[in-house]
């Protein structure tokens, strides 16, 4: 997955651009003004993920003021929710009249694209309504808010250290807004928004002030830090003694708001019925797969275990174990991860200029270095972090997260099993070469910039993650093995069954009844997961829905267009220049990936020079 920092769902903050009703009815809009109208007020409807994107200053045009946005948090008051609200309607209204008929096709990607952030957050905002009774949104949304301001370069330190103490002075007023709108939880969310508040107070006391030390702002941060504190602590109070005696709602949300939140979520061609029936059939077809190819290496690493009294899902369980728990063991040592992880982009970037894979051959953006420490919570293995989207010529990175000194040598041996030289290679392909980085670094390329900016800014989660989960397999089929092509699709298989898994969990909870208990089982029994991975993607499940379905969603948009284009196309097909045309669209649904490509419609950007002809078709 993209590795970004925790902002939380940003549902309302002071609007701070909306024409008036007279300029509306007296000028007919170009849509290029309309797009670069509502990407930049809707940035700054959250200041701490417009932090995160490259948005620093807005000018508000109702006072002439400069705003600077990396000072501000989020405005969650009802007042500000109301005003969202009319944003959202007007603009909706302004889309109507403009019209999608006389659009050219690669606008009417983006006008759809438009149209369904507006009612994605209208149903954020009056149905999920989750600023009333999800407390941990607060929390993580003021923990990113403070973190954005630290992990990224977007100034100088004694500059970024300013906008973090100002942003610190306002935690007392947010939490008052917080407190004033909760008027329900449950069990789940309390203890999770627990645990948050106690992370931003570590952080506020701990990562923040060392990081303003030595700065300008250190005095001032010091004395606003106690107020800070203590107002989370009264949260936390809050959390715990009142919220239990308000109401109580479910976290299961029912067929009917997952239904509809999958569609403004994916934008997939598959229904939740269609995908969990995909994925339960997928996961039998895979494991029976994966017993196949792990029977030979079983009856050579362990003769003397027939496990011949068990009944076939028990022997496919165990046969399979003993395989994958032996291919962990080819690992490095607990202190080279950073090196396998350098090593592992050098050898795909050569790879992929070699083989011709896509036209790109200048990887000069992506820098690899260790997971910064206040990071290492959240993201325990590795990850990518983009460069923001208004400044697209920073770094993007591909953070690898070490193995902790103090970390015991029977811990640091259960991890380096899990993440092996073929699993890390895997990941290396999907967060790095050719998957998350080169996405985008082509989403970068779309011109001209509004068009950019808008589909970086809403782009598409099933693209982007199935994108990368795609190239897993594109390399693995390349013959990217780390070494041996059978240990390598059996640890990519087991990869997939997580997948199908999440899928499975995800829609079976949140609509069918599922029980704790049934999810945990089914995740270590099917999928090969222990206890203490099974139990913290079952609180993701309860915390969140839809999410866990656009790996799943995205790979089987991108392998069934994939597989469509070589039947269209036949002899004339070109893998490399297949690779550059979708990449080149930018992150929009895949089901308008396929629209354009299977129509013939050339993506506008700034392509890299094409090094596809004369390629092999594969």
């Amino acid at each position: 997955m993209r590795a970004l920092p925790v902002i939380g769902v940003a549902v309302a903050a002071a609007v701070l651009f909306a024409p008036t009703k007279s300029e509306a009815q007296t000028k007919r809009e170009s849509f290029p003004s309309l797009a670069h109208d509502f990407v930049y007020t809707t940035l700054t409807f959250s200041p701490s993920g417009a932090t995160q994107s490259g948005l620093h200053t807005f000018r508000d045009p109702r006072t002439g003021r400069t705003l600077n946005v990396d000072q501000m948090l989020d405005d969650f008051s009802l007042a500000s929710i109301e005003r969202q609200r009319t944003y959202y309607s007007a603009f909706r209204k302004r889309l109507e009249r403009l019209g999608r008929r006389n659009l050219d096709a690669q606008t009417r990607a983006d006008y759809d694209l438009l149209q369904n952030a507006v009612d994605f957050a209208n149903f954020n905002l009056d149905e999920e309504k989750f600023y009333e009774w999800r407390p941990q949104m607060y929390a993580e949304n003021l923990g990113g808010a403070l973190f954005s301001n630290m992990s990224l370069e977007y100034a100088a330190k004694n500059v970024r250290a300013r906008d973090l103490t100002a942003r610190v002075e306002k935690v007392p007023a947010f939490i008052a807004v917080a407190k004033a709108n909760l008027k329900a939880s449950n069990d789940i969310y309390r203890r999770v928004a627990a645990e948050s508040v106690d992370g931003d107070i570590d952080l506020i006391k701990g990562l923040g002030a060392e990081f303003v030390k030595g700065t300008p702002s250190e005095a001032r941060y010091t004395s606003q830090k106690s107020a800070a504190v203590a107002a989370l602590q009264d949260y936390k109070r809050f959390i715990t003694d009142e919220l239990p005696r308000r109401e109580q709602r479910d976290w299961r949300f029912g067929k009917d708001r997952f239904a509809k939140k999958w569609r403004y979520y994916l934008q997939v061609s598959a229904s939740p019925e269609e995908m969990l029936d995909n994925a339960e059939d997928s996961l039998v077809v895979t494991r029976e797969r994966m017993l196949s190819l792990a029977e030979p290496l079983h009856k050579a690493w362990f003769p003397s275990h027939s496990h011949s009294t068990a009944n076939h899902v028990e022997y496919l369980n165990a046969v399979v174990s003993e395989v994958m728990k032996q291919i962990g063991t080819e690992h490095v040592n607990r202190d080279s991860l950073m090196t396998q992880a350098e090593r592992d982009v050098s050898m795909l970037e050569r790879y992929i200029v070699d083989h011709r894979i896509l036209s790109l051959r200048d990887f000069s953006n992506l820098k690899v270095i260790e997971t910064p420490k206040f990071m290492r919570g959240i993201y325990g293995v590795a990850g990518a972090v983009f460069a923001p989207a208004l400044q697209p010529n920073l770094s993007t990175f591909y953070w690898v997260t070490p193995v902790a000194k103090e970390t015991s040598e029977e811990r640091a041996e259960s991890k380096l099993r899990e993440y092996n030289r073929y699993k890390m290679l895997t990941i290396t392909i999907h967060e790095a070469m050719p998957g998350h980085a080169v996405q985008g670094e082509y989403a970068n390329r779309v011109l001209p910039d509004w068009r950019r900016l808008l589909r970086a800014v809403y782009g598409n989660t099933p693209y982007i993650e199935g994108w990368a989960v795609y190239t897993e397999h594109m390399m693995l089929d390349a013959g990217v093995n780390g070494g041996d092509q059978t240990k390598a699709e059996l640890t990519e298989m087991k990869g997939m069954l997580r997948i199908y898994m999440n899928s499975i969990i995800d829609i079976r909870l949140q609509t069918m009844g599922m029980t704790d208990e049934e999810a945990v089982r089914r995740m270590m029994t099917d999928a090969f997961q222990e206890r203490g991975e099974a139990e913290p993607k079952l609180q993701r499940a309860q915390l969140d829905y839809v999410q866990l379905n656009a790996y799943l969603a995205g790979v089987q948009e991108w392998t069934a267009l994939r597989r469509d284009a070589e039947t269209k196309e036949g002899t004339r097909f070109n893998a490399c220049r297949y690779h550059d045309t979708v990449l080149l669209y930018g992150p929009i649904p895949v089901p308008e990936v396929r629209r354009l490509y299977m129509s013939g419609v050339k993506p506008t950007a700034k392509a890299p020079t094409s090094r596809c002809e004369g390629t092999s078709p594969n």
